[in-house]
């Protein structure tokens, strides 16, 4: 197992840095979910991470060695890609064998490794077919089991679920927790959907732009964002932004952040001033079973509140969005920063 440290990392592509100076630690066999939208630099620090990529400048440790001049077959790290990177000519037992004959392993051992993880990632009916034939969720778990045989010290996984109808992909979530929790390696993962991160990581990496925007355990990333864009892109739905009506501290312009489950839909004006009351109108109401999602206008635009209740509003009447103050984040306008939180565990070198 192995502790992964990167420290500066920049990559450079002409003159677009992917990645800019980004400084943070993965620990001994932690799985920690790198989360951004396309283009912010995600996968590229992956591959930088596998060796696949060169560094511009900054380093990389796996435990207290630079691995920044070692070879990616020589890091002891498995990666699935999103495009599976699959032997066609081959079939799905090879394709998943092919690390274990390359380090050696004997075929009594290779045939159990293999056909232990096709029965956990429900391909073992398929072992003796070849991928080509295969669907695109079929042939993602291929990829993924090809990683995951090998045990090594890190595991890389590159949206390993991006292709995984619906109806598996819980399953698959818990088949890559259970791995982790039995191997007790380090794992790293890219992905762009939120849930995956949420329920997967011990703590999630929240990338945009090439630079960090928060690093913390899934509570904290999702009840304490740092900034507008981490409060928008983690949540479904996402935390509800609206501007004060007057300037706050050192007179810059002040965004109000709150869950859609922290707010409440009145028809009375609420008494009190331990809560935010905003006036609005009923702009859709979907039940979901066994609560409510109601859509809001106020102020031009549309907020939600997730109700653990079935209730019915009327299309375009007049109700209250109230919120209790303590539920209530305060975000500067400007940066989109929050304004009652300090430096991360991480840094972004601009």
């Amino acid at each position: 197992m192995a502790r992964v440290r990167i420290d500066q990392v920049t990559k450079r592509y002409g003159q677009t840095e992917a990645v800019r100076g980004i400084s943070f630690q993965v620990d001994d066999g932690e799985l920690v979910v790198i989360l951004g939208p396309s283009g912010c630099g995600k996968t590229t620090t992956l591959r930088m991470i596998a060796g696949l990529e060169t560094i511009t400048s900054g380093h990389i440790f796996f435990d207290d060695m630079s691995v920044g001049g070692i070879a990616p077959a020589q890091r002891n790290v498995a990666m699935a890609f999103e495009n599976y990177g699959l032997y066609e000519h081959w079939s799905v037992f090879d394709n998943i064998a092919y690390p274990l004959r390359l380090r050696g392993e004997t075929d009594q051992t290779i045939q159990r490794k293999v056909l232990s993880i096709a029965e956990s990632l429900r391909i073992a009916d398929v072992l003796e077919g070849r991928p080509g034939r295969l669907s695109g969720g079929m042939r993602q778990r291929i990829g993924l089991a090809r990683a995951l045989v090998r045990e090594p010290a890190v595991f890389l996984l590159d949206e390993p679920m991006s292709h995984v109808d619906a109806d598996l992909r819980n399953d698959m979530r818990a088949e890559i927790e259970r791995i982790h929790l039995a191997t007790g390696s380090t794992m790293i993962i890219v992905t762009h959907d939120q849930l995956d991160a949420l329920a997967l990581a011990n703590r999630v990496l929240v990338m945009n732009g090439g630079v960090i925007e928060q690093y913390d355990t899934p509570e904290e990333v999702y009840d304490s964002p740092v900034s507008t864009f981490v409060a928008g892109f983690v949540g479904e739905p996402p935390m509800n932004v609206v501007p004060l009506d007057h300037a706050g501290r050192d007179g810059h312009d002040v965004l109000l952040g709150f869950r859609p489950h922290r707010a409440r839909i009145s028809v009375t004006s609420p008494t009190g001033t331990s809560s935010l009351a905003l006036p609005a109108k009923v702009y859709m109401v979907e039940s979901l079973g066994n609560r409510t999602l109601v859509t809001v206008s106020y102020g031009g635009g549309l907020l939600k509140a997730d109700i653990p209740t079935t209730v019915e509003f009327p299309l375009d009447s007049d109700v209250w969005m109230e919120v209790d103050n303590a539920d209530i984040l305060t975000f500067d306008a400007q940066t989109g920063r929050r304004t009652d939180v300090g430096s991360t565990s991480v840094s972004n070198n601009k």
